[in-house]
């Protein structure tokens, strides 16, 4: 169902008219985005089978990615991802064009934009590009927007036409990029899709709703891990999938800010159940950064809290072995963050990478919250209520409460929980086995979790589909907001 929109809410709900930054971030010990070739995920390849893709196009998208099944909910569209949790896309259809487009989920961003068929860029010579011969029903603009971020930039003009994402088919004011900056030759999209609040300004979900096209304006999101192999991301838009969550939604109001983010308050934060008094912080929640970044003593006190961890400027090490737990409180309940996910890939000093980052990039209370933490949960994002909600994924059990919160692994043991077969740490009456973080019941709540190897299941079952290519994703933070010139 395609329904026509004022052109004024279309052109709004595309762009605001505020700026800030994009901000690619690489750790320490990482190779150049640009020269990293993707691995396959790292689990065992005798359970895991990705059978390779190549999609025609006249201008293709090189990059690798591992495209997740299509979800059962209504209203929803899969999401996948590059195969390492660096970045997670929505792939779309624009106008009466044949071509996939692959879109940044961009919670930290109302905007949407797609590279253009006129853009001469390098960047844009390694991804899918739209324009007047790729739809016949493409309306461009004079206007121009323009989207400035840390080391470059992105230009171009507005266009309009139908957006098919899933089975939603909007009429939408996008950017049409005919300028793109070095750095996305490092990631695999082919633009934004902005998932944003919006200050002032109709966002999609507005769109959407005024087409009579969902009845609520809130996504439901599940992002996937690579090395569970399930390939089951999903976009839930206008009503939630309650199978992907467990119990209630736990919902915290939204700060009310002119930036548009989703940003919440945090209560604390702490590391096998230790509190660490992190108080009077808030959250930005970006499904578009791959890291957890905060201010610099923030980052230091989380990681005081790990024997042998090791600092160097702005990152962290921490030894491969670890089994801390870190955890972020919202609204009185505790959240688990999986030591798969926080703890990153190994450096040649033996140490293990952090994933959670000691740099401020807003405010100095003010921490971006991004995959590292939002693979454990399922988020909901409620635009009607100004609200972010958190619900247990219905993977994961629910941990017991530890006699003592002084060290994780004998937390565990007095609680009955009981490591599993594959080195994943579940409730003792789990019948099945999951990565993800769990919801805690009280601060003191303690979990282990196994090393990365012990995530391995069968995905074959799952058809998961890898997009065969050259190029890579580097270590990603994105912030994307537009400015109309």
């Amino acid at each position: 169902m395609v329904c026509s929109l004022p052109s004024w809410l279309a052109l709004s709900a595309a762009f605001l008219q505020t700026t800030l930054a994009f901000y690619p971030y690489q750790l320490s010990g990482d190779r150049p985005a640009s020269h990293r070739r993707l691995p396959h995920p790292a689990t065992d390849t005798r359970s895991l089978t990705l059978p390779l893709r190549r999609v025609p196009s006249r201008r293709q998208n090189a990059y690798n990615i591992v495209n997740s099944v299509d979800p059962k909910q209504a209203n929803s569209v899969a999401v996948d991802q590059d195969g390492g949790d660096l970045s997670y896309m929505v792939a779309v259809k624009i106008g009466d064009s044949k071509e996939e487009y692959h879109l940044l989920l961009d919670s930290a961003a109302s905007n949407t934009w797609v590279m253009g068929q006129d853009c001469k860029s390098e960047a844009c010579g390694q991804h899918n590009t739209f324009g007047r011969g790729d739809s016949g029903t493409l309306k461009t603009q004079s206007d121009k927007f323009s989207i400035t971020y840390g080391t470059g930039s992105v230009s171009g003009t507005l266009a309009s036409d139908t957006f098919h994402i899933g089975p939603l088919s909007p009429s939408l004011t996008f950017g049409l990029a005919t300028t793109v900056s070095a750095e996305f030759s490092s990631y695999p999209m082919d633009g934004i899709l902005g998932i944003g609040r919006g200050p002032g300004s109709p966002i999609l979900l507005d769109t959407l709703a005024a087409s009579k096209l969902i009845s609520s304006k809130q996504y439901g999101i599940h992002l996937s891990r690579a090395t569970d192999g399930t390939a089951d991301g999903e976009l839930n838009i206008g009503q939630l999938n309650k199978e992907r969550f467990s119990g209630d939604i736990n919902y915290i109001k939204a700060v009310d800010t002119s930036t548009g983010f989703w940003e919440i308050p945090i209560d604390n934060a702490g590391v096998d159940g230790k509190s660490l008094g992190l108080t009077s912080r808030t959250a930005v929640i970006d499904t578009g950064t791959s890291f957890i970044l905060t201010p610099p003593l923030d980052a230091q006190a989380l990681h005081a809290n790990i024997p042998g961890h090791k600092q160097d400027g702005e990152t962290f090490s921490v030894p491969c072995d670890t089994r801390a737990v870190m955890q972020f409180t919202f609204n009185k309940q505790v959240y688990n963050i999986s030591t798969a996910d926080w703890r990153g890939g190994k450096l040649d000093s033996g140490l293990c990478r952090s994933n959670i980052v000691g740099r401020q990039t807003f405010g100095d209370k003010q921490w971006l919250v991004g995959d590292v933490f939002l693979k454990n949960v399922y988020t909901v994002l409620d635009a009607d209520q100004g609200r972010v909600g958190f619900g247990v994924k219905s993977s994961v059990q629910e941990q017991s409460k530890p006699s003592s919160a002084s060290s994780s692994a004998s937390a565990s043991a007095s609680a009955g929980v009981k490591p599993s077969q594959t080195g994943t740490i579940v409730s003792g009456s789990a019948s099945r086995t999951s990565a993800a973080g769990s919801q805690q019941a009280a601060p003191s709540t303690a979990a282990v979790e196994g090393t990365e190897q012990g995530q391995k299941t069968d995905a074959k079952s799952a058809g998961s589909r890898l997009r065969r290519g050259r190029g890579v994703a580097g270590s990603l933070v994105l912030i994307f907001v537009f400015m109309v010139l």
